[in-house]
């Protein structure tokens, strides 16, 4: 599902839709507005718009078309989510605390504390597991990859959705940043490689999350875009407090970057085929299961 595997390590190709920009992370501080002129789509786009097809990648060869993905509204359904998870998405840490580490060493890790419970604790992979004390299951892995445009759409369409259910503590989510793209495919693995390497610098959980919501609302147009210059990956974090120089110089000399190449050949072998995927206790999802927000709802309460 999502984004094939090519060679020389797994990757993939193909160019993706411009997701919508403008949508503002459903708790914390938002993103510091982005230098520059809008990218092509610009803000203002509301759920239900025409957007990139998606979330799954191109189709595989000797297959035509792909249909298109539509986010079904049910009355105000989504705005009543959307809505709730701001109430209880509140970002509560204060200060630089747990930002960047000091000078040369590992980025120290924290625990996040999110109003309404849940608590977002950043793992030593690079990945991050947002859950209430105590909830451990049903456990949701999602394997996302900055530069794939349709892990951009399965973001603005699961993300709200997700993080209600971990506040609420019936599922542990646990998100996976990774490069699907081999080097070969550029600019995107490069695209990809920065940006999930920026993020390892980011050592407190609660702005984690703040800080690949601000990842995705400034994605590459496409596969071919180039984007998410360290200097720019650096200005996304100001509005978060991360202005301090371990996180900087984190990000500027991409301290993270083999390491997330390594921990993404070890995700790639273990049998993830694709960006954005969905496992669910250690199932991966068809992707009938992530067509809506309802459906993936429905298959992670069906795992409880």
């Amino acid at each position: 599902m999502g984004y094939p595997p090519n060679a020389p390590w797994p990757g993939g190709q193909g160019q993706g839709a411009q997701p919508p920009h403008g949508a503002q992370p459903p708790y914390g501080p938002p993103p510091v507005p982005p230098s520059g002129p809008p990218p092509p789509g610009g803000p203002g786009w509301q759920p239900g718009a025409p957007g990139p097809p998606g979330p799954f990648g191109p189709p595989p060869p000797g297959r035509k078309g792909g249909a298109a993905l539509a986010i079904a509204l049910i009355g105000g359904g989504l705005v009543v989510v959307l809505v709730l998870v701001a109430a209880v998405f509140l970002y509560v840490q204060g200060g630089e605390e747990g930002g960047g580490g000091g000078g040369g060493g590992d980025v120290q890790l924290k625990v996040g504390q999110i109003a309404g419970g849940a608590e977002a604790t950043p793992l030593a992979d690079g990945s991050l597991a947002m859950a209430r004390p105590g909830v451990t299951t049903p456990v949701v892995d999602v394997y996302e990859d900055f530069a794939c445009p349709h892990c951009g759409t399965f973001d603005r369409m699961h993300d709200p959705m997700l993080k209600q259910l971990a506040v609420s503590g019936r599922a542990k989510v646990v998100f996976h940043p990774m490069v699907i793209f081999g080097e070969s495919v550029q600019p995107a693995h490069g695209n990809a490689v920065r940006a999930a390497a920026a993020l390892r610098c980011v050592g407190d959980g609660a702005r984690w999350l703040s800080y690949q919501d601000a990842l995705y609302s400034r994605q590459p147009a496409t596969l071919s875009t180039q984007g998410y210059a360290t200097s720019e990956l650096i200005s996304y974090a100001a509005g978060l407090g991360l202005t301090g120089d371990g996180f900087t110089s984190c990000v500027r000399n991409q301290r993270y970057a083999e390491s997330v190449k390594t921990v993404s050949k070890g995700l790639i072998a273990s049998g993830v085929q694709g960006t954005p995927s969905v496992r669910v206790n250690g199932r991966t999802l068809d992707k009938s299961d992530t067509d809506t927000a309802d459906a993936l709802r429905r298959a992670i309460e069906a795992a409880s």
